[in-house]
């Protein structure tokens, strides 16, 4: 999974790199923020239909197909790309097909990390799996930025679908038995799918704490994920030299932050303990790092304000990947009496719903305004509404 992860880092700097430069770059975030709206609509749009999948086809079988699909996808990218193909067409091609394995990806992935670290909270093992994804994305974007600036886009696009092969290889050798289909609770009929589920998302919204739950993490979404999903336009807002350099440099500080996350889950679940919401105090701590990349921006330039970026970013990473895994834990814990797929896919399907708006968002402040402008909004925004809606009993440990 980290393999993986480090191919995904270089797959998107790389799109990202090839959509900021549409039409010398004049409206490069606009060329951005549509890729992005487009893979995480389409992600938004089946995400609830993973559940389903999974239930004819079995997890390991389904994240396997995604894997194989994803290294044809890539791979045939990377060739028309290095082969001269119009390579804005090419991405912008490959956004929805990316959409639909992104949504496999992003319900499976938690399940098969908590199944892996058994012994380990939901939140806790999804943090100790986003290390492993942190250091390896980290050295990605340092290697992917060489390798886009001096060979080109394509090259990381061939590095995406060589980098998944290990992860298809490990989950083919998975052990099946025989004849089973992941057992989900509630499950009785012959379908794989209980009558009372067929409308899970809407008995599951009807929950005022799962309701609170999947609106902060949208909220999170569409504050915090153009940051590392546009860094290359951001760095070109904040007129980084070389570009893809800068904003690879500034992308594995990011990635390389992830190695707080345990930490912070850590404190946020003794916070848990004593009977305090974990997920207001994780998302606030998200929205000062914010913050903070717009002040400094506002006062520094150049080697110093990439420097700044840096150290920031350490925060950052750890402060949202661990925000990420406390969503995970808390949506758990407030609906237990679900089915957890379906749960996860519910939860997904706002995210990935809001998601496309902050890329919009993003992507208008950066073209009419700059970066630093652009991070403040969305420090202010996602601060707001945790202040607004953040009062709430946490429950009990799952």
């Amino acid at each position: 999974m980290g393999l993986s992860g480090a191919g995904v880092t270089m797959s998107m700097l790389g799109a990202t790199a090839i959509t900021a430069a549409t039409g010398d770059g004049a409206h490069g975030a606009l060329w951005t923020g549509a890729f992005l709206v487009v893979l995480f609509v389409t992600k938004a749009a089946v995400v609830r239909l993973v559940p389903s999948w999974s239930d004819h086809l079995g997890p390991e079988r389904l994240f396997l197909l995604t894997n194989l699909v994803l290294i044809l996808l890539w791979g045939g990218a990377g060739v028309l790309v290095v082969a001269g193909a119009p390579a804005t067409t090419v991405v912008i091609a490959l956004a929805p097909i990316a959409g639909v394995a992104n949504a496999v990806f992003t319900v499976e992935s938690p399940l098969l990390s908590k199944e892996i670290l058994a012994g380990h909270s939901m939140a806790a093992a999804n943090a100790r799996v986003f290390v492993v994804q942190g250091i390896a994305c980290a050295i990605a974007a340092v290697i992917g930025g060489v390798l886009i600036n001096v060979a080109g886009a394509g090259w990381a696009f061939l590095a995406r679908a060589l980098l998944s092969v290990p992860l298809a290889l490990v989950v083919a050798r998975l052990p099946r038995p025989a004849g089973a289909v992941v057992a989900h609770p509630g499950v009785s009929n012959a379908s794989g799918t209980a009558p009372e589920e067929t409308d899970a998302g809407p008995s599951i919204m009807s929950d005022p704490a799962v309701r609170r739950v999947v609106l902060l993490a949208a909220v999170l979404t569409a504050a915090a994920a153009p940051v590392m999903a546009m860094i290359v336009p951001i760095a070109q807002s904040l007129r980084q030299t070389p570009l893809v350099i800068g904003a690879s440099i500034m992308l594995a500080a990011m990635s390389a932050g992830a190695l707080l996350a345990p930490g912070f889950v850590r404190l946020l679940e003794d916070r848990q303990l004593r009977g305090r919401d974990p997920l207001s105090a994780a998302l606030v701590v998200t929205g000062m790092t914010l913050a903070m990349f717009g002040i400094v921006s506002a006062v520094l330039t150049g080697r110093t304000e990439l420097l700044a970026w840096v150290i920031i970013g350490l925060i950052f990473g750890g402060a949202e990947s661990a925000s990420h895994s406390t969503v995970l834990g808390q949506i758990l814990r407030v609906s237990d009496r679900f089915d957890r797929r379906r749960t996860f896919a519910t939860l997904k399907f706002a995210m990935n719903l809001a998601a496309p708006f902050g890329f919009v968002i993003w992507a208008v402040l950066l073209d009419r305004t700059n970066g630093e402008t652009a991070v403040l909004v969305a420090a202010v925004v996602l601060i707001l509404v945790v202040l607004t809606f953040g009062r709430h009993r946490p429950t009990e440990e799952v």
